[in-house]
């Protein structure tokens, strides 16, 4: 039982690693969306 119980465990992983990867991905470009949108407006700001 113990050996039919480790690959389940071990698909799990590979199914749910992906998807944290894919969240952190894309949390990393709405951070540098919003990071560049920041830098614009400091410059429009500068400018004024």
């Amino acid at each position: 039982m113990t050996i039919l119980t480790v690959p389940r465990r071990a698909a799990a992983r590979r199914t749910v690693v992906p998807g944290l990867m894919s969240r952190l991905t894309g949390l990393v470009e709405t951070a540098g969306m919003l990071g560049v949108a920041a830098v614009i407006a400091l410059c429009i700001n500068a400018m004024l």
